[in-house]
């Protein structure tokens, strides 16, 4: 059984925040006016000067699944992440940035069920606003704070490219990452395998990829906690899937 910290964690998580997929026009733009809020303005990981319309944007969104989070006391969108997915006619950008270091990506990874996780993006502007007027009362103010300045936003995305993964028949995940990411992930219990030395894009990064089975179940074991809100659960474990698919 699952412990009570665990169980309580997941119905944090349920009551102030809630995950979306961006499959019509209106969800995508907003997936993208965040990732213009947070990598253009926030991180000045690309030039602001290049999207005239607020919105970044680039040519793997049409490969893509978007998600988005929102908190739900107050229905904003507060992060977003995208899944891009393996195609017959067109590589990972993972793949090619390996490929131009010397690595064949077919002997790290599946290539054929492999998604990139890319454009993980949580607004810092979100984090410190004080929603004046939402709230009632000053403890509540602070308890909203608390929870979008902890890491439930983090899990709740993961939860969702965990969603997509299993709905889209992904088994493994590749990520091009700033190191101090993926420290942050492997301190929250979701591990990554290195692939080769830092590389530069954007600064220097790390390319690196994950099987989605062991990662779950490396993080049961070590923050419990974490693994109840990444599978919803255990609802969105691939064991729980298959036999609601046949059921």
């Amino acid at each position: 059984m699952q412990s009570d910290r665990a169980i309580g964690l997941l119905a944090r998580y349920d009551s102030y925040f809630r995950t979306q997929r961006a499959d019509t026009a209106t969800l995508l733009r907003t997936a993208q006016a965040i990732r213009y809020q947070v990598y253009c303005l926030e991180r000045k990981f690309e030039k602001a000067c290049e999207h005239d319309d607020r919105l970044e944007r680039d040519a793997w969104d049409g490969q893509s699944i978007h998600s988005v989070i929102f908190h739900r006391p107050t229905s904003d969108a507060i992060g977003t992440v995208r899944l891009i997915v393996p195609h017959s006619n067109a590589t990972l950008p993972v793949e090619q940035l390996l490929r131009g270091n010397g690595v064949r990506a077919g002997d790290c990874f599946p290539q054929i069920s492999t998604a990139e996780v890319s454009r993980f993006a949580i607004s810092n502007e979100f984090r410190r606003r004080r929603c004046d007027g939402v709230f009632t009362t000053e403890d509540m103010r602070h308890k909203r704070e608390a929870e979008c300045r902890s890491n439930l936003p983090c899990l709740g995305l993961i939860q969702d490219l965990v969603r997509q993964s299993l709905a889209s028949g992904v088994t493994h995940w590749a990520a091009v990452m700033e190191p101090k990411l993926l420290r942050m992930l492997a301190a929250m219990g979701i591990h990554f395998t290195t692939i080769g030395p830092l590389v530069s894009h954007h600064g220097l990064r790390q390319p690196a990829y994950c099987e989605l089975n062991f990662m779950l179940e490396r993080l049961r074991r070590e923050h419990p906690d974490h693994w109840m809100v990444v599978s919803n659960g255990g609802a969105l474990l691939p064991a729980a899937v298959a036999q609601r698919r046949a059921a």
